[in-house]
């Protein structure tokens, strides 16, 4: 069976053609009402309006509609007859869920749903977590994201379709879904993988559940897939949304994002989704990189489901440096509890490396637990995942979660015979996204036993988001004159101050206008969560690798340097109330402390004579700080426009220093990299592109890319380099593929091929060296290669033995990632082997091992059945 990401592909793969512009709903026998938006939907601040068809005689209907608490805000009659009528609301509807009920003289009682959304280019921001994974099958559904103010779109561009024939490129799904992304304002994250059938290589099917999924397995070689890769690479980047409207006070013209904010290269390779050799996984994980990277720096996300063991392997390959985010898939009614638990599972195995990684949560399932708080929960989740900091979250369609058919409770937007419906989370995500995606995450406030209250600035007003993990809870906030509260769909009621008591429960909602004073209680907790935790959060579970910031920082950086950082918190704090318009100047200095810090680890790494993973993970870790007072810094300078921007040459020195540092290490040594250091520079480069997308307005976002851009730079001076851009992929073409894995039977005549990738400017040449087991008693071959720039070398054969005596051969269990698999060999030898294969260009110059695991043995096993005297 497809998987359900290959199915819509594959169904929907020329539907891009074709406008809707109204959508109708019927209502009684020869009557109809139609809709001008598609999913029943009005903007805010504009008429509401139905067109009424019948065919029946002049009768006159009453009507009225009433939103989704039981309040009626409008009601009237209408006239209907053999024409169309016109029902235009004359009362202003507010952002909700609500109920048209039409009485018609027959006794007939009809109820339609519609919503009123808050207009969709309100509220621009980072939208990196309201992303859907969702294939839209028409124009009218790229139009129901978009008025729901999706800004993100996890597109699913698998192989099978884009290669149907060998060396044939289909690419007229590439080019509309980017002719669609571009005209609907959506960034992508590319989810490439599958393979074609006449690429497939069968595995073993030893689990007797490979034998008809043949888009799951290997491709029989890497050069294909790097063809396949560099041709998509070609087509979608270097692409630009438009850029947002200017502003007076603008200090930079504006810029358009990236269209593809990330490339996940398979989805679920771990699971179920690839049968195929993990170290083949490896090979196209590489060969992406690093094809993808000579386009355009896009973040590249390792396709997970999260387990441990193929990370520890792809760790011990020296694979780790090949991906810039890890993909996860939770699900679940509680995301507090899953995400700590996620950060407790396999992201430890890069901590263990001192190899840290941010997260993408590709397509996910989290839902309410009852199928009534599915719209409360939506507004809980978002804030939830920013007080985690998370910046790439993707609500699953696969299960239909979006738009779908099924009737499923948790959907945004049920697709009914006659068009489609909304569902009141689709209300909830629209108001969740209007309220959340441009406010920046300030930290917790104090809050009642059982309820949580976050803080956020939004265009310079504070926000508050409540909710309880169950039944109710009592607050008290003091609040600005015009404060209100607003629920998960939109309603809004006003709050009288200057102190408030609000009942808050499990569905969240959200108080506008609290009192700037929460703002001391905001960052000072958010420090402390940060300085007191190992991961920034609170867990029943110690980490293995990394103790709370303040012990690390004070171990690696200074011993008074976490109370150095609390005085100078509580220093920009005092300077903000006396002067809040100094306030953001304020914050700059705390971000210049935290700088300090991270350089003083790199020199105490350096003192030490090596950069351990202590000193790497910290400074990730005060990056991240320097990044998040960096938005406090730049959410109090919105209240003042013309304050604390940044000028073009500030811009420029910045992009210089970062060009500068790339071209003299990669000059000096010869194409090596500093892989930690080159991903600060990313993470600089990140933040300009924040400054340049607001017009220069966040000179906190600037200074968080000078301080990690001078990080970075001393960084080249501690850490070892390493050849990421020149790596070798080896073959077996004598082995069988398992799934996981490489069967090698025992005997004379084996053969590895090698093939050398070349992502460095220049030509090069040197030595393969291929480290042999000991227990195949073989020499270690050693060949030459040469290979162009930009490219691979031709297919390079490698010739050895395997010893098949003594006999009779033994069965014994070979270990994959899969289970074990029981094989025939002779005794001596184990199940198990490491093949390690190295380039040498010469002058000490050469690419870290990589490691290919194999199994060794004949299967399947006859080692009970075999007469072996005949």
């Amino acid at each position: 069976m497809l998987s359900c990401q290959v199915r819509n592909f594959l169904s929907a793969a020329l539907l891009f053609a074709g406008t809707v512009t109204a959508t109708e709903a019927p209502l009684a026998a020869g009557c109809r009402v139609t809709f001008e938006r598609p999913a029943r939907t009005f903007l805010r601040d504009e008429a509401v309006q139905f067109l009424i068809h019948s065919d029946s005689e002049p009768q006159d209907a009453q009507w009225q509609i009433h939103d989704s608490y039981g309040t009626q805000w409008a009601a009237g009659s209408v006239r209907l007859g053999a024409n169309t009528s016109s029902l235009r609301v004359r009362e202003q509807l507010g952002v909700g869920y609500y109920t048209l009920g039409l009485q018609l003289p027959s006794g007939d009682d009809v109820e339609e749903v519609f919503c009123v959304l808050p207009p969709p280019d309100e509220g621009r921001g980072r939208g990196g977590i309201f992303g859907v994974h969702y294939l839209p099958r028409s124009d009218e559904e790229w139009q129901i994201l978009q008025q729901m103010g999706t800004r993100h779109l996890r597109a699913e561009c698998p192989w099978t379709v884009i290669e149907p024939e060998m060396g044939e490129f289909d690419t007229r799904m590439v080019d509309g879904f980017i002719e669609h992304a571009l005209e609907h304002d959506m960034q992508l994250t590319v989810l490439t993988g599958h393979t074609p059938r006449h690429y497939s290589e069968k595995p073993i099917d030893a689990e007797g559940r490979v034998a008809t999924a043949w888009y799951t397995w290997q491709p029989k070689t890497t050069v294909t897939w790097y063809r396949f890769i560099d041709m998509m690479g070609r087509r979608l980047l270097n692409r630009r949304l438009p850029a947002p409207p200017s502003h007076p006070a603008d200090t930079l013209p504006r810029s358009g994002r990236p269209l593809v904010v990330a490339w996940e290269v398979w989805s679920e390779a771990d699971q179920n989704f690839y049968y195929g050799d993990w170290d083949r996984y490896l090979d196209m994980l590489r060969i992406a990189y690093c094809a993808l990277r000579d386009y355009e720096r896009v973040p590249i996300v390792y396709g997970s489901c999260g387990h441990w063991t193929e990370m520890s392997i792809t760790v011990a390959a020296n694979c780790s440096d090949y991906f810039d985010r890890m993909a996860y898939h939770p699900f679940g009614d509680d995301p507090d509890y899953e995400l700590m638990h996620w950060f407790r599972n396999m992201p430890q195995v890069l901590l263990r490396a001192g190899a840290p990684r941010e997260t993408a949560f590709t397509e996910v399932d989290f839902h309410a637990a009852e199928r009534e708080r599915e719209a409360g929960f939506i507004l809980r989740l978002y804030a939830t995942l920013r007080a985690f900091r998370q910046r790439h979250y993707i609500r699953s369609g696969c299960t239909g979660g979006v738009i779908t058919g099924g009737g499923r409770h948790y959907a945004l937007v049920d697709r009914v015979e006659d068009g489609y419906r909304p569902r009141p989370a689709y209300v909830a995500w629209a108001v969740a996204r209007w309220l959340l995606e441009d406010a920046e995450y300030i930290g917790p406030l104090n809050a009642p036993d059982g309820a949580r209250l976050e803080l956020f600035l939004r265009n310079g007003v504070p926000v508050a988001v409540a909710w309880t993990e169950g039944g109710t809870a009592t607050i008290r906030l003091d609040v600005a004159s015009q404060a209100q509260r607003m629920t998960c769909l939109g309603r809004r009621t006003g709050l009288q101050g200057p102190t408030a008591t609000i009942e808050v429960g499990q569905d969240a909602c959200a108080i506008l206008g609290v009192s700037w004073r929460y703002l001391r209680e905001a960052v000072t907790n958010a420090l402390e969560r940060r300085l007191t935790t190992e991961l920034d959060h609170e867990s029943p579970h110690n980490s293995a690798y990394l103790d709370p910031l303040e012990e690390d920082a004070a171990a690696c950086v200074a011993a008074d340097f976490p109370d150095r950082l609390r005085e100078a918190v509580d220093e920009a704090c005092d300077r903000y109330e006396r002067r809040p318009a100094h306030g953001a100047a304020a914050f700059f200095k705390v971000q210049r402390t935290l700088g300090a810090g991270m350089l003083q680890a790199v020199r105490n790494g350096r003192a030490a004579g090596e950069l351990r993973p202590i000193h790497t993970n910290t400074i990730w870790r005060l990056a991240q700080q320097l990044e998040d007072l960096g938005e406090v810094a730049d959410a109090l300078g919105k209240r003042w426009w013309r304050m604390n921007n940044v000028t073009p040459d500030d811009m420029q020195k910045v992009r210089e220093q970062i060009h500068a540092i790339r071209e003299r290490f990669d000059a000096a040594q010869r194409g090596a990299e500093c892989p930690f250091a080159d991903r600060l520079l990313d993470r600089a480069v990140e933040q300009l592109r924040l400054v340049t997308h607001s017009g220069g307005h966040r000179r906190g976002a600037w200074w968080a890319a000078v301080l990690q851009v001078r990080t970075a730079h001393a960084l080249t001076a501690v850490e070892p380099p390493g050849l990421r851009r020149l790596f070798v992929a080896l073959h077996f073409p004598t082995g069988r593929p398992v799934t996981k894995g490489t069967l090698l039977e025992p005997g004379p005549h084996q053969v590895i091929t090698a093939r050398v990738y070349n992502f460095l400017s220049r030509d090069v040449s040197g030595t393969l060296h291929l480290q042999m087991p000991e227990d195949w008693h073989c020499e270690t071959p050693t060949v030459a290669f040469s290979a162009p720039p930009g490219g691979c070398s031709e297919s390079i054969p490698v010739s050895f033995d395997i010893p098949d005596e003594p006999t009779p051969w033994v069965q014994k269990a070979a270990w994959r990632t899969a289970g074990t698999l029981l094989v025939d060999l002779p005794e001596p030898l184990p199940a198990n082997e490491e093949i390690l294969v190295t380039a040498d260009l010469g002058g000490g110059l050469q690419t870290p091992p990589m490691r290919y695991r194999l199994c060794v043995g004949g299967y399947p096993s006859r080692a009970t059945e075999i007469d072996w005297d005949v």
